[in-house]
């Protein structure tokens, strides 16, 4: 095989392997683009949070989402309760029932998580009463009303 051709075989690898890079990176983050799940009206009494300040996410002030146990908050298709904001992580926060209220924790969000202004960090917030909550830049209320 002379230089030349050895030289156009390796030009052309090249080339297929970026169009491989690129087709990966393509797949990747089309997988982290999910539909979101749509927020459900409940009767009052129910623990919810409601959306205040939607942020990117499609919703609308008022839309909610009940509560029950622990749900994981996040853009990744398989939380609980599905915020498809760019400053929301895949799994940014965590929402459990305990016996005093509820507990927020952040799951190491790269935005962080806020109650009543706070910061919800890995040991978590105690909510006992109606609260405003900030999953990056979607603002909510978690209430029972």
């Amino acid at each position: 095989m002379s230089a030349d051709t050895e030289l156009m075989v390796l030009r052309l690898g090249l080339i297929a392997l970026i169009f491989v890079f690129i087709a990966i990176v393509a797949f990747t983050l089309r997988g982290g683009r999910v539909a979101a799940a749509a927020p459900v009206s409940r009767p009052s009494g129910q623990w919810r949070l409601v959306v205040v300040r939607p942020g990117e996410t499609g919703f609308s002030p008022g839309d909610a989402f009940p509560l029950a146990g622990t749900m994981i908050v996040g853009r990744d298709g398989t939380a609980g309760v599905i915020l498809p904001d760019a400053s929301v992580s895949m799994r940014h926060a965590r929402v459990e029932r305990i016996d005093s209220g509820w507990k927020v924790t952040d799951l190491s969000s790269t935005n962080g998580t806020f109650v009543d202004g706070r910061v919800a960090g890995a040991s978590g917030v105690i909510v006992r009463k109606p609260a405003t909550v900030a999953f990056g830049n979607v603002l909510v209320q978690l209430t029972d009303a």
